[in-house]
């Protein structure tokens, strides 16, 4: 019977129970196997023998995949998967998979949210008004949305889903991303920007929505944090390392720039002595920008949907490397026979 892995301090925190993902299991003759509360040894003799490993958040690194020699496929019940050394996935003939789209819509309305709270102090505002505080001087300068400019840094599915969003409000919508084709820029009616320089000097709000990589790893510098407009604001709900954090907090500080919406951190949870958790001209949320009752079902669904897909020999539907299917000679676990239904269309 194959054995399908579940690993990670935050797919435990948003999955208590895994009791829906072992209801599905014997759809692809599987059983569930939690990693729960376990060290990095324990872990790596579990997923050995491991059809499938299945992480939110939990490193799965080079060392780790050479000992894999059954895995099928490494699942991420989330967008991001740079939790993963998909090179040596790669190498090993091993699908990744993410959830790519059980969130979109809520991770967009969060990054809006965020814009619109910190644009309009609302933050601030409140330990005011619970002081009986009813003035509006402490919280100037305020400015009208209408007019003004966003500025998406990767315009993916969750950059695409807050444009609509932001025209509602008047704005002007202008995005950065080097590996979308112009003809996505135009079919959303967005703005190209072909530096990211040039966003940031003209922006009046910055949403970023780009993955996790070597290139996007504190690509929000001092450098880059500088160029904005003095009054602007920064919303992060991508990956919290996209923003280098003591760049950030000095630019709060400074009263650089107005303002930062942060859903998500280098470090999750931090500790109660962050230092951005004490700029009062930022608001930080606890990583939830994903939530909704409907998101969190469908998180579940889409995810065990891709598992038994994948066991049971059909292709996957969310592939991070589907180069893997045209490589000749690549190492696999998976065999001739099953990669041949694989590498067909279903």
């Amino acid at each position: 019977m194959k054995k399908v892995l579940f690993a990670g301090d935050r797919l435990f925190m948003k999955f208590p129970s895994l009791s829906y993902f072992e209801n599905r299991a014997g759809e692809a003759d599987a059983v569930v196997v939690s990693a729960e509360r376990t060290n990095d040894e324990e872990f790596r003799i579990l997923a050995e023998d491991a059809s499938a490993v299945v992480v939110v958040a939990r490193k799965i690194n080079r060392d780790l995949i050479e000992a894999m020699e059954k895995c099928r496929l490494i699942m991420t019940l989330s967008v991001g998967y740079d939790c993963i050394d998909v090179e040596a996935a790669t190498r090993k003939g091993i699908p990744v998979c993410s959830c790519a789209t059980y969130c979109t819509d809520e991770v967009a309305n969060h990054a809006m949210t965020l814009l619109l709270t910190v644009s309009r102090k609302i933050h601030e505002i409140i330990p005011q008004s619970a002081e009986a505080v009813w003035d509006h001087k402490g919280v100037k300068p305020i400015s009208n949305f209408h007019g003004k400019t966003l500025g998406i840094l990767g315009l993916g599915k969750i950059g695409r889903a807050i444009v609509p969003k932001a025209k509602g409000f008047g704005m002007n919508v202008a995005a950065f991303d080097p590996y979308i084709a112009d003809d996505i820029f135009d079919l959303v009616e967005v703005e190209r920007k072909y530096e990211m320089e040039e966003i940031l000097k003209e922006a009046d709000f910055i949403t970023i929505h780009t993955p996790l990589t070597a290139e996007t790893r504190h690509m929000i510098d001092e450098r880059a944090l500088g160029l904005m407009k003095p009054n602007s604001v920064i919303i992060n709900t991508a990956r919290g390392a996209v923003i280098e954090e003591n760049a950030l907090v000095k630019a709060l500080n400074q009263r650089r720039i107005g303002g930062a919406g942060i859903d998500v951190l280098e470090k999750e949870p931090p500790t109660k002595d962050h230092p951005l958790l004490a700029c009062g001209n930022a608001l930080v949320t606890p990583h939830i920008a994903w939530y909704s009752e409907e998101s969190y079902e469908k998180n579940k669904v889409l995810g065990m949907d891709e598992i038994v897909r994948v066991l049971n020999g059909k292709r996957p539907r969310h592939i991070v490397n589907p180069e893997i299917f045209g490589m000749n000679g690549a190492k696999s676990n998976i065999q001739m026979k099953e990669m041949e239904v694989l590498t067909g269309i279903s």
